[in-house]
């Protein structure tokens, strides 16, 4: 699965607004927010987001992903989630 960084920030970025129902012109709302401490991610929004990945885009998350600090920001989720593909797809560089 060739994932780049920038397609899985889209793709997450896409999802958390639809689902914590963030304006298109909110100003607060960037990839590099921290998603917890604003509000924007909270427990049940992290599960629709891990089932979500898992689905749509074949990666899974596992629980350490989960508390890595880059788990905090739009654009650390999609480090981790390229990151996860690439093992996932065997790529030993990843």
């Amino acid at each position: 699965m060739a994932l780049s960084p920038a397609d899985a920030a889209t793709h997450i970025e896409t999802f958390i607004r639809r689902e914590a129902a963030v304006a298109d012109d909110d100003p607060g709302f960037t990839r590099q927010v921290h998603l917890f401490d604003t509000g924007y991610l909270d427990s049940l929004t992290v599960v629709a987001l891990t089932v979500h990945v898992e689905e749509v885009l074949g990666v899974s998350i596992t629980d350490a992903d989960l508390f890595d600090t880059r788990f905090a920001t739009i654009d650390g989720i999609a480090e981790l989630i390229t990151q996860r593909a690439a093992l996932e797809d065997g790529d030993p560089a990843a």
